[in-house]
C-alpha cells in the first residue's frame, strides 16, 4: 500500500502552523478543541465541510448516563459490558459511565437544553439493553442537533479557535514514530498543516455500504490516513447495523431511533405479526445487534425490503418525536396512524484507531476520539446512546492529556515530499465507489460467511490495485482510497473472527468462540519514514482484551 495518496513537498507548499490540530467537528472533535482552547492552547480546527456538518448533529437517540434516583454508574456498566459481548473494556468503560455526567452537566452549564421535568430535573428515556431509563433527550429527537450546537456555539466564542472549513485532510506527517501534523486540500489548495498535537475526531464509516444512516463524509479517511501512517487499529469487523432505518424508495436511510421502541413502539412482520418476543427475553429491547439480525431473518423469510415499526401505541407520538414525525409526513406517513417501513442500515464502527485511556495512539502526538477510535468501550456491540457519551468523555481527556504534554520541537530543516506517484486522472472512481459499496453490502453485511468473504477480498484487491502508485485528484478519489483501506481492513479482521458475536456473525460459525475473546488488531507495513515507536511493522497481532 502506497504512504501517501498525492504529490506533494512541505518545502515549497503552503504551510500553516499551529499547536494543536483538531480533525472533524462532532462531539469529540469539538468537545477537544474547546476544552484545549480553555487552556491556552492554539487550535486549528479542520473540518471537511462546514462546522455545522457532522454525524453527531443528526443523532437522534440521545446520551446515556445515570442520573435517575434508581440508577448509579455500576448498572450503567453493567448494561454496556452485557451489550457489548465480552469484549468492552471494564476499565474503560467505568471510566466513561462514572465520568459522563459530569461531561452532561458541563454541556448544560454551557447552553445545553436537553429535556426536563416540570421540577427541573432531567427527563430520561429508555433504550435497547438498557436495565433503567437513563437516556438524556433534547427536543424529543434532536439530541444530537443540540449538543452539535451547543459545542459549535463555544467554539465559535474561542479566541484560540481558528476553524479551517471546506479542508479535506490528506495524509499525516509522521517521522520515527511521531506525528508532526498532515497534508490538507482545501479549495483546490494542497496545505501543510504542522502541528505538535494532532486529534483525529474524523467520524465513522458508514458510506462504505449502500444502506446507511450516515453523512457523505463518513468514508473512514481518518482511520485510513492513520493505518497508511503506522498507527494500530483494533476491532475492524465490528461494524453496527441500526435495525430500524427508514425504508422507501428514493428515501434517504433516516433514522427511526431506538427511543421510538423505548416508548413502547413494535416491530411487525409482513404478516403483522410480533416475532422479537421469541427472539430474546428483551424482545424490542434487545441489543442492537440482535434485533438487526432477527428483522434481517424476517425480510430473508419474505423475500422483503421491509418489515413495519408499529409506534401507533405511543400517546403524542408526534409530539414526542417531531423530527422522526416530520420526515414520515413529507413521505406520507403518520406516525401515530400508519405503520412505518423501515430495516437494517449501516450506523456505526465500533473499531478504528487503537487507544488509550487517554485518547493517545501508538504514534506519538497522535490522537484519535470519538467514532474514529476504537478505546475498548464499545466491544463488539455498541449499548444504544452511549457513542455521544464517549465523544464528551475521550473529548475531554484527550484535551486533558495534550495540555500535559510537553513534545520536543522538530528537527530543523525536516521535510516530507513524493513525487513519484502517476497524475494520470482517473477514469473510473465514481464506478469503482459503486463497486466497493456493493461488495461490502453483499458479503459484509449482518450476515457473513467464509465464502463471501473470500470473494470480497479478492474483488477488493483486485480494485486497489487499479490504484496503487497514482495520485489522488479529486475528494472523489480521495475518498475511494480511503474506502478501500477500510474495506479491506474489515474484511481481513471478519475473516480472522471464526465465530460468531455481537455485530459480526458467521452463519457458518454462528456460536461464540472463547479463545477468540480478544480484540484483533492490524499495524500496516510502512516506509521507514512512519516508523512506530516500537518500530515494529508487523502485518497483525492478536491482542489480549486490556486497552491498557
Amino acid at each position: 500500500m502506497q504512504r501517501y495518496l498525492m504529490n506533494f513537498n512541505t518545502r515549497t507548499m503552503e504551510t500553516r502552523r499551529t499547536e494543536c490540530l483538531v480533525i472533524g467537528s462532532g462531539v469529540a472533535g469539538l468537545t477537544a478543541a474547546v476544552q484545549l482552547a480553555r487552556h491556552g492552547h492554539h487550535v486549528l480546527l479542520a473540518v471537511r465541510d462546514t462546522l455545522a456538518d457532522s454525524n453527531t448533529a443528526k443523532a437522534q437517540g440521545g446520551i446515556a448516563a445515570a442520573f435517575g434516583a434508581d440508577d448509579n454508574p455500576e448498572l450503567h456498566l453493567q448494561d454496556t459490558l452485557i451489550a457489548g459481548a465480552g469484549l468492552s473494556d471494564e476499565a474503560v468503560s467505568r471510566l466513561v459511565v462514572t465520568e459522563g455526567p459530569a461531561d452532561i452537566r458541563w454541556l448544560a452549564e454551557n447552553g445545553a437544553e436537553f429535556d426536563r421535568q416540570k421540577d427541573g430535573s432531567l427527563m430520561l428515556g429508555r433504550e435497547g439493553c438498557h436495565s433503567r431509563h437513563r437516556i438524556v433527550h433534547s427536543h424529543g429527537d434532536a439530541t444530537g442537533a443540540e449538543v452539535a450546537r451547543a459545542l459549535r456555539a463555544m467554539a465559535e466564542r474561542e479566541p484560540n479557535i481558528q476553524p479551517l472549513e471546506g479542508c479535506y485532510i490528506v495524509d499525516l506527517l509522521t517521522h520515527e514514530g511521531r506525528c508532526y501534523g498532515a497534508t490538507a486540500l482545501w479549495h483546490g489548495r494542497k496545505l501543510a498543516l504542522r502541528a505538535t498535537h494532532t486529534v483525529l475526531a474524523t467520524g465513522g464509516l458508514g458510506r462504505l455500504f449502500l444502506h446507511t444512516t450516515n453523512p457523505e463524509g463518513a468514508t473512514g479517511s481518518g482511520m485510513a490516513m492513520a493505518a497508511r501512517a503506522g498507527a494500530i487499529l483494533a476491532d475492524m469487523e465490528f461494524v453496527q447495523f441500526h435495525p430500524t432505518a427508514l425504508a422507501l424508495k428514493g428515501c434517504p436511510n433516516f433514522l427511526i431511533s431506538e427511543a421510538v421502541r423505548g416508548a413502547g413502539a413494535h416491530l411487525l412482520n409482513l404478516d403483522g405479526e410480533r416475532f422479537m418476543p421469541a427472539c430474546h427475553p428483551l424482545a424490542e429491547l434487545a441489543p442492537r445487534d440482535v434485533v438487526a439480525r432477527c428483522i434481517f431473518r424476517e425480510m430473508t423469510r419474505a423475500n422483503a425490503t421491509h418489515i413495519w415499526l408499529d409506534a401507533r401505541c405511543i400517546k403524542d407520538a408526534a409530539q414526542k418525536f417531531p423530527m422522526i414525525a416530520a420526515t414520515c409526513k413529507d413521505y406520507g406517513i403518520d406516525i401515530e396512524k400508519d405503520l412505518i417501513p423501515i430495516a437494517p442500515a449501516a450506523h456505526y464502527m465500533m473499531g478504528g484507531i487503537r487507544t488509550d485511556h487517554w485518547g493517545r495512539t501508538n504514534i506519538t502526538g497522535l490522537y484519535a476520539c470519538g467514532e474514529a477510535a476504537c478505546t475498548g468501550l464499545q466491544g463488539a456491540n455498541r449499548l444504544a446512546s452511549n457513542s455521544l457519551l464517549e465523544g464528551l468523555v475521550f473529548g475531554r481527556r484527550t484535551a486533558t492529556i495534550i495540555g500535559k504534554t510537553r513534545l520536543p520541537q522538530a528537527e530543523a530543516g525536516l521535510f516530507w515530499r513524493e513525487a513519484a506517484l502517476d497524475e494520470t486522472p482517473l477514469e473510473f472512481t465514481a464506478k469503482d465507489t459503486a463497486r466497493c459499496q456493493q461488495i461490502m453490502s453483499r458479503y459484509l453485511g449482518i450476515t457473513r460467511t467464509a465464502a463471501a468473504l473470500d470473494h470480497a477480498a479478492q474483488s477488493l484487491t483486485e480494485i486497489a490495485g487499479l490504484y496503487e502508485g497514482c495520485a489522488a485528484k479529486t475528494i472523489a478519489d480521495l475518498d475511494l482510497r480511503a474506502r478501500l483501506t477500510c474495506d479491506q481492513l474489515i474484511v481481513k479482521a471478519a475473516l480472522r473472527r471464526q465465530e460468531s458475536r455481537g455485530a459480526h456473525y458467521r452463519s457458518d460459525y454462528p456460536g461464540k468462540n472463547e479463545a477468540l475473546r480478544q480484540h484483533f488488531s492490524d499495524q500496516l507495513a510502512i516506509p521507514s519514514d512512519a516508523q512506530t515507536s516500537t518500530g515494529s511493522t508487523a502485518a497483525s497481532e492478536m491482542l489480549a482484551p486490556a486497552f491498557a
